[in-house]
């Protein structure tokens, strides 16, 4: 048997970083917000009011793992992400492939009738909430 913890995700990219949080026990992903901020520090300072806030155990970032030229830097800036949220609030962080979960997200939102200019500004978070989900799924292996 799973024991409770809160569980926050991750969809992070250079401009925003959607943030979802769930718990171990109703595995039920919940949109938090998408971060923006001028610099990383001012994105960095948003994030850590939000993990202040929730007290999560357990951190979860997506990482693309598709043999893409283009996405090394973003691979590198991710992992840079997660090493340093790892250092600065002492809690374990793992690494969920995120292929796709943009495209979800975006067929999630579609569902929803959300297109458009709301659906770029909902994109992250959702896709964030992906991510959760299939950590998630992940346990009940």
């Amino acid at each position: 048997m799973v024991s409770f913890m809160w569980v926050m995700s991750f969809d992070y990219g250079e401009a925003r970083i959607g943030v979802a949080i769930g718990n171990t026990i109703l595995q039920i992903p919940h949109p938090v917000e998408t971060v923006i901020g001028r610099s990383k520090a001012d994105r960095h300072m948003k994030i850590s009011k939000l993990i202040d806030k929730w007290k999560p155990l357990q951190l979860v970032v997506g990482l693309p793992t598709n043999e893409d030229g283009k996405k090394d830097e973003l691979v590198k800036s991710i992992n840079r992400f997660a090493n340093k949220l790892a250092s600065d609030f002492k809690l374990p962080v793992i690494f969920i492939n995120e292929d796709y979960t943009s495209s979800i997200a975006m067929h999630k939102l579609d569902e929803q009738s959300i297109r458009g200019l709301v659906q770029k500004a909902k994109l992250d978070v959702v896709a964030a909430c992906v991510i959760l989900q299939f950590f998630f799924d992940g346990l009940k292996k």
